[in-house]
């Protein structure tokens, strides 16, 4: 049984050779070359293209993931800095008060 494209083509060049005879078969026959040919080169070209535009996909996702990092890593800076500075208070007022609360 036919299982793929190629096999497909193959039993069409030579269905199509059997009905053109053999006063039309060079003919034929490049024709179905150049065809062939152009179908590779556009199968070749959409599959770059589709290459292109998952690589430009992953490029977003993976910018998108790293500004999100970013921001939630300065939001923790920033939490942390807070922190610091509260607990920088609270001993500064417990020098100032000789240890008492």
């Amino acid at each position: 049984m036919i299982s793929n494209v190629g096999d497909f083509l193959v039993v069409l060049v030579v269905f199509i050779l059997l009905l053109a005879g053999d006063k039309n078969a060079g003919k034929t026959a490049k024709s179905i070359g150049k065809f062939l040919s152009q179908l590779r080169k556009s199968q070749e070209e959409f599959k770059n293209e589709l290459i292109r535009e998952i690589n430009n996909i992953d490029d977003n996702v993976n910018n998108t993931n790293f500004r999100y990092i970013r921001n939630v890593s300065q939001d923790r800076v920033r939490e942390l800095e807070l922190r610091i500075k509260e607990l920088q208070e609270e001993l500064q007022r417990l020098k100032n008060n000789g240890g008492k609360n």
